[in-house]
């Protein structure tokens, strides 16, 4: 529903009235997150690791979010690199 959105606030072809451009319009720039459990749970199956495994800090709250996805800071336990 994200992307709707977006698309409708931006307008492309005249197609929406303002009030749904002027409702939408904050999905541009502040697209809701998603809850850490979530995001914890999808890295996990991706890795297929728990995340404690990966990662020797992973903060939870992003410093990003988008429509398809968002950013955490992170450090990964093998080699100390800081990760987004």
């Amino acid at each position: 529903y994200v992307k709707s959105g977006q698309m409708c606030a931006a307008n492309i072809g005249n197609a929406f009235p303002p009030i749904w451009q002027e409702t939408m319009s904050p999905l541009q720039d502040e697209c809701p997150s998603r809850p850490f459990h979530v995001v914890k749970s999808i890295v996990e199956s991706e890795f297929g690791k728990d995340l404690e495994q990966i990662f020797s800090f992973f903060e939870e709250n992003p410093i990003g979010a988008a429509s398809i996805g968002q950013v955490h800071r992170a450090t990964l336990k093998r080699d100390g690199s800081r990760v987004v």
